[in-house]
Protein backbone atom coordinates (compact mmCIF):
# COMPACT_ATOMS: atom_id res chain seq x y z
CA UNK A 1 0.00 0.00 0.00
CA UNK A 2 2.99 2.48 1.03
CA UNK A 3 4.70 1.93 -2.56
CA UNK A 4 1.19 2.26 -4.05
CA UNK A 5 0.63 5.50 -2.35
CA UNK A 6 4.36 6.56 -3.03
CA UNK A 7 3.69 5.45 -6.76
CA UNK A 8 0.15 7.75 -6.92
CA UNK A 9 1.85 10.73 -5.70
CA UNK A 10 4.49 11.04 -7.83
CA UNK A 11 2.57 10.50 -11.01
CA UNK A 12 0.30 13.05 -9.68
CA UNK A 13 2.95 15.27 -9.17
CA UNK A 14 4.70 14.50 -12.50
CA UNK A 15 1.26 15.03 -13.97
CA UNK A 16 1.21 18.57 -12.43
CA UNK A 17 4.68 19.89 -13.70
CA UNK A 18 4.24 18.13 -17.71
CA UNK A 19 1.14 20.61 -17.69
CA UNK A 20 3.43 23.39 -16.55
CA UNK A 21 6.12 23.14 -18.49
CA UNK A 22 6.35 20.22 -20.30
CA UNK A 23 9.15 19.08 -18.28
CA UNK A 24 10.26 15.89 -16.15
CA UNK A 25 12.75 15.59 -13.55
CA UNK A 26 13.41 11.79 -13.97
CA UNK A 27 15.59 9.24 -11.82
CA UNK A 28 15.58 5.86 -13.28
CA UNK A 29 13.39 3.69 -10.45
CA UNK A 30 10.46 6.83 -10.77
CA UNK A 31 10.66 6.22 -14.64
CA UNK A 32 10.54 2.54 -13.50
CA UNK A 33 7.07 3.50 -11.82
CA UNK A 34 5.43 6.15 -14.08
CA UNK A 35 6.05 2.97 -16.62
CA UNK A 36 4.37 0.22 -14.17
CA UNK A 37 1.57 3.10 -13.63
CA UNK A 38 0.39 4.59 -17.07
CA UNK A 39 2.43 2.76 -19.97
CA UNK A 40 0.52 1.12 -22.86
CA UNK A 41 3.26 -1.68 -21.78
CA UNK A 42 1.51 -1.94 -18.35
CA UNK A 43 -1.80 -1.94 -19.58
CA UNK A 44 -0.95 -4.80 -22.09
CA UNK A 45 0.13 -6.38 -19.28
CA UNK A 46 -2.74 -5.94 -17.17
CA UNK A 47 -4.90 -6.86 -19.52
CA UNK A 48 -3.24 -10.34 -20.42
CA UNK A 49 -3.38 -10.92 -16.74
CA UNK A 50 -6.94 -10.21 -16.42
CA UNK A 51 -8.24 -12.11 -19.46
CA UNK A 52 -6.95 -15.60 -17.45
CA UNK A 53 -8.32 -13.99 -14.42
CA UNK A 54 -11.94 -13.53 -15.89
CA UNK A 55 -11.24 -17.29 -18.11
CA UNK A 56 -10.40 -18.85 -14.88
CA UNK A 57 -13.45 -18.07 -13.53
CA UNK A 58 -15.42 -18.51 -16.32
CA UNK A 59 -14.43 -22.07 -15.99
CA UNK A 60 -15.25 -22.21 -12.24
CA UNK A 61 -18.50 -20.82 -12.81
CA UNK A 62 -19.49 -23.68 -15.61
CA UNK A 63 -18.60 -26.49 -12.59
CA UNK A 64 -21.84 -24.57 -9.97
CA UNK A 65 -25.37 -25.00 -11.32
CA UNK A 66 -26.11 -23.57 -14.63
CA UNK A 67 -30.15 -22.15 -14.94
CA UNK A 68 -31.11 -22.35 -18.68
CA UNK A 69 -34.14 -20.96 -20.01
CA UNK A 70 -35.31 -22.20 -23.18
CA UNK A 71 -38.00 -22.34 -25.13
CA UNK A 72 -40.49 -22.20 -28.80
CA UNK A 73 -41.62 -18.48 -29.32
CA UNK A 74 -43.26 -19.62 -31.36
CA UNK A 75 -43.28 -22.23 -33.83
CA UNK A 76 -46.07 -21.65 -36.91
CA UNK A 77 -46.44 -24.51 -39.92
CA UNK A 78 -48.98 -23.06 -42.36
CA UNK A 79 -48.71 -25.93 -45.54
CA UNK A 80 -50.50 -29.35 -46.34
CA UNK A 81 -49.45 -32.90 -45.08
CA UNK A 82 -50.67 -35.82 -46.34
CA UNK A 83 -52.29 -37.54 -43.30
CA UNK A 84 -52.27 -41.88 -43.45
CA UNK A 85 -56.14 -42.82 -43.74
CA UNK A 86 -57.92 -46.20 -41.64
CA UNK A 87 -57.79 -48.03 -44.91
CA UNK A 88 -53.96 -46.82 -45.68
CA UNK A 89 -54.50 -44.40 -48.01
CA UNK A 90 -53.18 -40.80 -47.98
CA UNK A 91 -55.12 -37.60 -48.07
CA UNK A 92 -53.72 -34.05 -48.31
CA UNK A 93 -54.90 -32.07 -45.40
CA UNK A 94 -54.30 -28.31 -45.21
CA UNK A 95 -52.77 -27.74 -41.41
CA UNK A 96 -52.16 -24.54 -39.64
CA UNK A 97 -49.88 -26.04 -36.44
CA UNK A 98 -48.46 -23.92 -33.76
CA UNK A 99 -46.16 -24.71 -30.67
CA UNK A 100 -45.53 -22.05 -28.23
CA UNK A 101 -43.56 -23.14 -24.86
CA UNK A 102 -40.66 -22.70 -22.50
CA UNK A 103 -38.43 -24.95 -20.19
CA UNK A 104 -36.06 -23.92 -17.25
CA UNK A 105 -33.66 -26.36 -16.17
CA UNK A 106 -30.86 -26.42 -13.79
CA UNK A 107 -27.65 -28.64 -14.92
CA UNK A 108 -24.82 -29.29 -12.51
CA UNK A 109 -21.47 -31.14 -13.55
CA UNK A 110 -20.48 -33.80 -11.65
CA UNK A 111 -17.15 -32.96 -11.03
CA UNK A 112 -15.40 -36.70 -9.44
CA UNK A 113 -17.38 -39.09 -12.35
CA UNK A 114 -17.41 -36.23 -15.07
CA UNK A 115 -21.36 -36.96 -15.46
CA UNK A 116 -24.42 -34.07 -15.44
CA UNK A 117 -27.18 -33.97 -12.87
CA UNK A 118 -30.24 -31.68 -14.10
CA UNK A 119 -33.30 -30.76 -12.99
CA UNK A 120 -36.11 -29.30 -15.03
CA UNK A 121 -39.73 -27.81 -15.07
CA UNK A 122 -41.64 -26.77 -18.48
CA UNK A 123 -45.14 -26.58 -20.09
CA UNK A 124 -45.74 -26.36 -23.95
CA UNK A 125 -49.23 -25.47 -26.04
CA UNK A 126 -49.81 -27.01 -28.74
CA UNK A 127 -52.74 -25.96 -31.92
CA UNK A 128 -53.68 -27.65 -34.60
CA UNK A 129 -55.66 -26.29 -36.98
CA UNK A 130 -57.30 -27.29 -40.17
CA UNK A 131 -60.27 -28.51 -42.66
CA UNK A 132 -62.60 -30.03 -39.89
CA UNK A 133 -59.93 -29.82 -37.20
CA UNK A 134 -59.43 -27.46 -34.07
CA UNK A 135 -57.34 -28.36 -31.74
CA UNK A 136 -55.42 -26.79 -28.51
CA UNK A 137 -53.72 -28.35 -25.56
CA UNK A 138 -51.42 -28.07 -23.35
CA UNK A 139 -48.47 -30.11 -21.66
CA UNK A 140 -46.40 -29.93 -18.42
CA UNK A 141 -43.85 -31.20 -17.06
CA UNK A 142 -43.98 -29.88 -13.52
CA UNK A 143 -40.74 -31.73 -12.18
CA UNK A 144 -38.25 -33.60 -14.03
CA UNK A 145 -35.24 -35.19 -12.33
CA UNK A 146 -32.36 -36.84 -14.49
CA UNK A 147 -29.05 -38.05 -14.29
CA UNK A 148 -26.08 -38.56 -17.50
CA UNK A 149 -22.85 -40.74 -16.74
CA UNK A 150 -20.32 -41.28 -18.96
CA UNK A 151 -19.09 -44.59 -18.84
CA UNK A 152 -15.60 -43.82 -19.59
CA UNK A 153 -12.25 -44.33 -17.75
CA UNK A 154 -11.77 -40.56 -18.57
CA UNK A 155 -13.05 -37.87 -16.95
CA UNK A 156 -12.59 -34.63 -19.46
CA UNK A 157 -14.24 -32.01 -16.25
CA UNK A 158 -11.74 -32.94 -13.57
CA UNK A 159 -8.35 -33.03 -16.53
CA UNK A 160 -9.91 -29.38 -17.66
CA UNK A 161 -10.05 -28.28 -14.21
CA UNK A 162 -6.56 -29.12 -13.58
CA UNK A 163 -5.10 -27.44 -17.17
CA UNK A 164 -7.08 -24.48 -16.40
CA UNK A 165 -5.67 -24.15 -12.30
CA UNK A 166 -2.40 -24.57 -14.50
CA UNK A 167 -2.66 -21.91 -16.92
CA UNK A 168 -4.07 -19.67 -14.14
CA UNK A 169 -0.93 -19.89 -11.72
CA UNK A 170 1.34 -19.39 -15.05
CA UNK A 171 -0.46 -16.28 -15.86
CA UNK A 172 0.23 -14.85 -12.06
CA UNK A 173 3.63 -15.96 -12.77
CA UNK A 174 4.27 -14.26 -16.33
CA UNK A 175 2.39 -10.95 -15.47
CA UNK A 176 5.51 -10.30 -12.80
CA UNK A 177 7.79 -11.69 -15.27
CA UNK A 178 6.80 -8.78 -17.59
CA UNK A 179 6.83 -6.33 -15.45
CA UNK A 180 10.10 -7.10 -14.52
CA UNK A 181 10.87 -7.22 -18.61
CA UNK A 182 9.71 -3.67 -19.06
CA UNK A 183 11.91 -2.66 -16.01
CA UNK A 184 14.53 -4.20 -18.26
CA UNK A 185 12.80 -2.41 -21.17
CA UNK A 186 12.86 1.22 -19.20
CA UNK A 187 16.26 0.75 -18.03
CA UNK A 188 18.02 0.20 -21.46
CA UNK A 189 16.33 3.40 -22.78
CA UNK A 190 17.00 5.55 -19.84
CA UNK A 191 20.90 4.97 -19.81
CA UNK A 192 20.32 5.17 -23.56
CA UNK A 193 19.03 8.88 -23.61
CA UNK A 194 21.26 9.85 -20.27
CA UNK A 195 24.47 8.76 -22.23
CA UNK A 196 23.60 10.39 -25.23
CA UNK A 197 22.26 13.65 -22.88
CA UNK A 198 26.02 12.95 -21.36
CA UNK A 199 27.60 12.84 -24.81
CA UNK A 200 26.58 15.84 -25.48
CA UNK A 201 27.73 18.08 -23.28
CA UNK A 202 30.58 16.21 -23.44
CA UNK A 203 30.68 16.99 -26.97
CA UNK A 204 30.17 20.67 -26.48
CA UNK A 205 32.74 21.04 -23.64
CA UNK A 206 34.60 19.20 -26.40
CA UNK A 207 33.96 21.85 -28.90
CA UNK A 208 34.54 24.98 -26.89
CA UNK A 209 38.21 23.64 -25.56
CA UNK A 210 38.84 22.96 -29.55
CA UNK A 211 37.37 25.92 -30.62
CA UNK A 212 39.88 27.73 -27.26
CA UNK A 213 42.86 25.54 -29.21
CA UNK A 214 42.09 26.30 -32.43
CA UNK A 215 42.28 30.04 -31.65
CA UNK A 216 45.65 29.82 -29.78
CA UNK A 217 47.11 27.26 -32.24
CA UNK A 218 46.52 30.15 -34.69
CA UNK A 219 48.37 32.54 -33.14
CA UNK A 220 51.23 29.98 -32.50
CA UNK A 221 50.99 29.77 -36.30
CA UNK A 222 50.99 33.17 -37.39
CA UNK A 223 54.42 33.60 -35.14
CA UNK A 224 55.51 30.43 -36.75
CA UNK A 225 55.94 28.43 -33.44
CA UNK A 226 54.00 25.41 -35.34
CA UNK A 227 53.43 24.10 -38.75
CA UNK A 228 50.66 24.26 -41.05
CA UNK A 229 49.99 20.83 -40.14
CA UNK A 230 49.78 20.86 -36.70
CA UNK A 231 47.17 24.01 -37.20
CA UNK A 232 45.01 21.98 -39.38
CA UNK A 233 44.94 19.28 -37.20
CA UNK A 234 43.40 21.38 -34.47
CA UNK A 235 41.10 22.58 -36.93
CA UNK A 236 39.94 18.77 -38.15
CA UNK A 237 39.43 18.22 -34.25
CA UNK A 238 37.46 21.54 -34.02
CA UNK A 239 35.50 20.19 -36.91
CA UNK A 240 34.82 16.73 -35.61
CA UNK A 241 34.26 18.16 -32.10
CA UNK A 242 31.19 20.25 -34.23
CA UNK A 243 29.70 17.37 -35.94
CA UNK A 244 29.88 15.57 -32.76
CA UNK A 245 27.39 18.32 -31.16
CA UNK A 246 24.93 18.16 -34.38
CA UNK A 247 25.16 14.13 -34.20
CA UNK A 248 24.65 14.47 -30.32
CA UNK A 249 21.54 16.37 -30.80
CA UNK A 250 19.60 14.02 -33.37
CA UNK A 251 20.38 11.26 -30.73
CA UNK A 252 19.50 12.84 -27.76
CA UNK A 253 16.37 13.76 -29.43
CA UNK A 254 15.22 10.14 -30.79
CA UNK A 255 16.13 8.42 -27.10
CA UNK A 256 13.76 10.98 -25.61
CA UNK A 257 10.72 10.05 -28.36
CA UNK A 258 11.64 6.30 -27.05
CA UNK A 259 11.55 6.85 -23.03
CA UNK A 260 8.41 9.16 -23.80
CA UNK A 261 6.63 6.14 -25.74
CA UNK A 262 7.79 3.34 -23.00
CA UNK A 263 6.64 5.97 -20.29
CA UNK A 264 3.24 6.34 -22.62
CA UNK A 265 4.17 10.01 -21.96
CA UNK A 266 3.43 12.96 -24.74
CA UNK A 267 6.44 12.77 -27.00
CA UNK A 268 7.05 17.04 -26.06
CA UNK A 269 8.02 16.20 -22.58
CA UNK A 270 11.66 16.73 -22.16
CA UNK A 271 13.61 14.77 -19.29
CA UNK A 272 16.20 15.94 -17.52
CA UNK A 273 17.30 12.66 -15.54
CA UNK A 274 18.97 12.30 -12.36
CA UNK A 275 22.55 11.11 -12.64
CA UNK A 276 22.70 7.32 -11.93
CA UNK A 277 26.09 7.46 -10.02
CA UNK A 278 25.84 4.17 -7.69
CA UNK A 279 24.15 0.49 -7.66
CA UNK A 280 23.87 -1.44 -4.69
CA UNK A 281 25.93 -4.29 -3.91
CA UNK A 282 25.29 -7.49 -2.39
CA UNK A 283 26.17 -11.41 -2.63
CA UNK A 284 24.25 -13.81 -4.87
CA UNK A 285 24.41 -17.29 -4.18
CA UNK A 286 24.03 -19.41 -7.18
CA UNK A 287 22.42 -22.21 -6.11
CA UNK A 288 20.08 -20.28 -4.00
CA UNK A 289 19.37 -18.15 -7.30
CA UNK A 290 18.52 -21.79 -8.99
CA UNK A 291 16.04 -22.62 -6.31
CA UNK A 292 14.15 -19.46 -6.65
CA UNK A 293 14.01 -19.47 -9.88
CA UNK A 294 12.71 -23.39 -9.72
CA UNK A 295 10.30 -22.13 -7.37
CA UNK A 296 8.93 -19.14 -8.83
CA UNK A 297 9.32 -18.79 -12.83
CA UNK A 298 6.55 -19.37 -14.98
CA UNK A 299 8.34 -21.74 -16.87
CA UNK A 300 8.49 -24.60 -14.68
CA UNK A 301 4.82 -24.22 -14.56
CA UNK A 302 4.73 -24.01 -18.60
CA UNK A 303 6.32 -27.67 -18.23
CA UNK A 304 4.00 -29.19 -15.75
CA UNK A 305 1.14 -28.04 -18.12
CA UNK A 306 2.63 -29.58 -21.07
CA UNK A 307 3.64 -32.69 -19.05
CA UNK A 308 -0.03 -32.56 -17.66
CA UNK A 309 -1.06 -32.51 -21.42
CA UNK A 310 0.45 -35.61 -22.59
CA UNK A 311 -0.67 -37.58 -19.60
CA UNK A 312 -4.10 -36.93 -20.38
CA UNK A 313 -3.61 -37.81 -24.13
CA UNK A 314 -2.80 -40.85 -22.91
CA UNK A 315 -4.88 -41.55 -20.04
CA UNK A 316 -7.65 -40.53 -23.33
CA UNK A 317 -6.56 -43.23 -25.78
CA UNK A 318 -6.11 -46.20 -22.99
CA UNK A 319 -10.17 -44.80 -22.88
CA UNK A 320 -10.81 -45.08 -26.00
CA UNK A 321 -9.23 -48.60 -26.34
CA UNK A 322 -12.00 -50.09 -23.71
CA UNK A 323 -15.96 -50.37 -23.61
CA UNK A 324 -17.96 -46.67 -23.72
CA UNK A 325 -21.36 -45.58 -23.02
CA UNK A 326 -23.72 -43.83 -21.41
CA UNK A 327 -26.36 -44.36 -18.67
CA UNK A 328 -29.04 -41.95 -18.48
CA UNK A 329 -32.00 -42.23 -15.66
CA UNK A 330 -34.88 -40.04 -15.80
CA UNK A 331 -37.86 -39.53 -13.53
CA UNK A 332 -40.80 -36.74 -13.81
CA UNK A 333 -44.00 -36.12 -13.77
CA UNK A 334 -46.03 -34.68 -16.73
CA UNK A 335 -49.99 -34.34 -17.58
CA UNK A 336 -51.60 -33.18 -20.39
CA UNK A 337 -55.32 -30.91 -20.68
CA UNK A 338 -57.06 -28.45 -22.86
CA UNK A 339 -56.33 -25.45 -20.04
CA UNK A 340 -53.08 -24.51 -18.40
CA UNK A 341 -54.57 -25.00 -15.30
CA UNK A 342 -56.10 -28.44 -15.78
CA UNK A 343 -52.22 -29.32 -16.89
CA UNK A 344 -51.05 -29.24 -13.73
CA UNK A 345 -53.92 -31.34 -12.26
CA UNK A 346 -53.00 -34.70 -11.10
CA UNK A 347 -49.46 -34.98 -12.48
CA UNK A 348 -48.41 -38.64 -13.89
CA UNK A 349 -45.14 -40.18 -12.89
CA UNK A 350 -42.68 -41.07 -15.91
CA UNK A 351 -39.38 -43.24 -16.01
CA UNK A 352 -36.58 -43.40 -18.76
CA UNK A 353 -33.46 -45.75 -18.14
CA UNK A 354 -30.86 -45.76 -21.23
CA UNK A 355 -27.69 -47.33 -21.53
CA UNK A 356 -25.87 -46.62 -24.25
CA UNK A 357 -22.31 -48.83 -25.02
CA UNK A 358 -19.85 -49.30 -27.48
CA UNK A 359 -17.30 -51.96 -27.61
CA UNK A 360 -13.83 -52.03 -29.83
CA UNK A 361 -13.76 -55.60 -31.20
CA UNK A 362 -11.49 -55.45 -34.08
CA UNK A 363 -9.69 -51.66 -35.68
CA UNK A 364 -6.44 -53.50 -37.03
CA UNK A 365 -4.20 -51.55 -34.33
CA UNK A 366 -6.21 -48.73 -34.34
CA UNK A 367 -6.03 -48.36 -30.63
CA UNK A 368 -2.90 -49.77 -30.09
CA UNK A 369 -1.37 -47.68 -31.88
CA UNK A 370 -3.18 -44.70 -30.62
CA UNK A 371 -2.01 -45.88 -27.06
CA UNK A 372 1.56 -46.34 -28.35
CA UNK A 373 2.11 -42.86 -29.53
CA UNK A 374 0.60 -41.20 -26.89
CA UNK A 375 2.71 -42.75 -24.48
CA UNK A 376 5.69 -41.87 -27.20
CA UNK A 377 4.30 -38.45 -26.71
CA UNK A 378 4.71 -38.59 -23.30
CA UNK A 379 8.17 -39.76 -23.36
CA UNK A 380 9.37 -37.46 -25.32
CA UNK A 381 7.80 -34.50 -23.81
CA UNK A 382 9.52 -35.89 -20.59
CA UNK A 383 12.71 -35.66 -21.91
CA UNK A 384 12.19 -32.30 -23.68
CA UNK A 385 11.28 -31.03 -20.54
CA UNK A 386 13.97 -32.62 -18.67
CA UNK A 387 16.45 -30.75 -21.04
CA UNK A 388 14.80 -27.20 -21.10
CA UNK A 389 15.29 -27.58 -17.12
CA UNK A 390 18.82 -27.89 -17.56
CA UNK A 391 19.31 -24.91 -19.98
CA UNK A 392 17.00 -23.40 -17.42
CA UNK A 393 19.62 -23.25 -14.79
CA UNK A 394 22.31 -23.29 -16.99
CA UNK A 395 20.51 -19.55 -18.04
CA UNK A 396 19.85 -18.34 -14.29
CA UNK A 397 23.61 -19.48 -13.72
CA UNK A 398 25.05 -17.53 -16.31
CA UNK A 399 22.52 -14.32 -15.19
CA UNK A 400 23.95 -14.86 -11.82
CA UNK A 401 27.92 -14.58 -12.44
CA UNK A 402 27.31 -11.93 -15.13
CA UNK A 403 25.46 -9.68 -12.48
CA UNK A 404 28.42 -10.57 -9.84
CA UNK A 405 31.08 -9.48 -12.31
CA UNK A 406 29.17 -6.66 -13.52
CA UNK A 407 29.68 -5.10 -9.81
CA UNK A 408 33.77 -5.69 -9.68
CA UNK A 409 33.50 -3.86 -14.12
CA UNK A 410 31.61 -1.20 -12.04
CA UNK A 411 34.66 -0.07 -9.95
CA UNK A 412 37.10 -1.25 -12.64
CA UNK A 413 35.26 1.32 -14.74
CA UNK A 414 34.85 4.21 -12.52
CA UNK A 415 38.37 4.24 -11.60
CA UNK A 416 39.39 4.40 -15.10
CA UNK A 417 36.78 7.24 -15.82
CA UNK A 418 38.67 9.20 -13.02
CA UNK A 419 42.02 8.30 -14.54
CA UNK A 420 41.35 9.35 -18.12
CA UNK A 421 39.50 12.67 -16.74
CA UNK A 422 43.26 13.67 -14.78
CA UNK A 423 45.26 12.66 -17.95
CA UNK A 424 43.27 14.89 -19.76
CA UNK A 425 43.13 17.39 -17.32
CA UNK A 426 47.51 17.23 -17.86
CA UNK A 427 47.72 16.69 -21.25
CA UNK A 428 45.60 19.77 -21.93
CA UNK A 429 47.71 21.78 -19.60
CA UNK A 430 50.94 20.47 -21.40
CA UNK A 431 49.61 21.41 -24.43
CA UNK A 432 48.86 24.92 -23.30
CA UNK A 433 52.48 25.27 -22.59
CA UNK A 434 53.88 23.90 -25.97
CA UNK A 435 55.77 20.84 -24.19
CA UNK A 436 53.05 18.13 -26.03
CA UNK A 437 51.55 18.20 -29.60
CA UNK A 438 47.88 18.27 -30.34
CA UNK A 439 47.95 14.21 -31.40
CA UNK A 440 49.38 13.53 -28.30
CA UNK A 441 46.11 15.62 -26.50
CA UNK A 442 43.80 14.30 -29.34
CA UNK A 443 44.34 10.79 -27.77
CA UNK A 444 44.40 12.12 -24.22
CA UNK A 445 40.96 13.26 -24.90
CA UNK A 446 39.43 10.55 -27.33
CA UNK A 447 40.12 8.06 -23.63
CA UNK A 448 38.87 10.57 -21.58
CA UNK A 449 35.58 10.77 -23.73
CA UNK A 450 35.90 6.91 -24.23
CA UNK A 451 36.16 6.06 -20.28
CA UNK A 452 32.82 8.67 -19.61
CA UNK A 453 30.82 6.51 -22.17
CA UNK A 454 32.17 2.92 -20.79
CA UNK A 455 31.48 4.14 -17.49
CA UNK A 456 27.89 4.04 -17.87
CA UNK A 457 27.35 1.84 -20.02
CA UNK A 458 28.81 -0.36 -17.58
CA UNK A 459 26.14 1.08 -15.00
CA UNK A 460 23.44 0.37 -17.47
CA UNK A 461 24.52 -3.19 -17.78
CA UNK A 462 24.89 -3.38 -14.57
CA UNK A 463 21.28 -2.23 -13.54
CA UNK A 464 19.65 -4.48 -16.94
CA UNK A 465 21.53 -7.50 -15.17
CA UNK A 466 19.85 -6.47 -11.43
CA UNK A 467 16.37 -6.54 -12.88
CA UNK A 468 16.94 -9.32 -14.75
CA UNK A 469 17.79 -11.20 -11.98
CA UNK A 470 14.82 -10.24 -10.43
CA UNK A 471 12.99 -11.64 -13.78
CA UNK A 472 14.97 -14.71 -14.00
CA UNK A 473 14.71 -15.82 -10.22
CA UNK A 474 11.09 -13.57 -9.20
CA UNK A 475 13.46 -13.03 -6.24
CA UNK A 476 14.42 -9.70 -4.38
CA UNK A 477 17.98 -10.70 -3.12
CA UNK A 478 18.97 -7.06 -2.05
CA UNK A 479 15.58 -7.62 0.49
CA UNK A 480 15.56 -11.32 0.54
CA UNK A 481 12.19 -11.84 -0.31
CA UNK A 482 10.11 -12.83 -3.08
CA UNK A 483 8.53 -10.45 -6.31
CA UNK A 484 4.80 -10.74 -5.89
CA UNK A 485 2.92 -8.26 -7.97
Amino acid sequence: MKKFLLTTAFLLAASFLLTAQQNMSLSLQQAISVARGQSLLAKQIDADYKSYVYRFRSFKSSLKPQFVLDGTVPSYDRSLVNVIQPDGSYKIQAVRRSILGSNLTLNQNIFWTGGNFFVSTGSNLFTNRGNMIDQRQWQTTPFVLGISQPLTLFNSVKWNYEQEKLRMKRATKQQIESYENMSVQITQAYFDLYVAKMILKNARQNMEVNDTLYKISTGRFNVGKIAENELLQVELQLMNARNAVTQGEVNVIMYSKTLNNLLGLDGSVQFDLVPVTSAPVFAVDVNQAVAEAKKNRSEMLEFELEENTAKMQVRQSQSNAFASGNIGITYGLNQTAMTLAGAYKSPLDFQMVNINYSLPLFGFGKNKNAIASSKYNLEATQAGIAFRKKSFEQETENVVNQFVQLQTAIQISAKSDTIAQKRYEVARNRYMLGKIGITDLGLAQEAKDNAVVDYVRTLQQYWQAYYMLRRITLFDFEQNTAIEN
